[in-house]
């Protein structure tokens, strides 16, 4: 697929958080969230991802709710 003017488009590259090294093998480690403007993600690359916990699953961390199990 060609970009804007007939280049190749490029990959996304990040520095990984660990290692501060560029790479175009991202791995999530991270969400930052602000209460003023957007917040960001935080990556790494695939050697440095090992050290850092898996991000937990929001579905499964929140109680559920009150109308899911049937309180008025």
């Amino acid at each position: 697929m060609m970009g804007a003017g007939g280049n190749v488009p490029r990959l996304p590259v990040r520095m990984c958080v660990r290692c501060h090294v560029i790479t175009e093998a991202l791995v999530v480690v991270g969400l930052v969230h602000q209460n003023s403007g957007p917040g960001f993600v935080v990556y790494a690359c695939q050697a440095c991802a090992v050290h850092y916990p898996p991000e937990p699953d929001v579905l499964t961390v929140l109680p559920p709710s009150r109308q899911a199990v049937g309180e008025e």
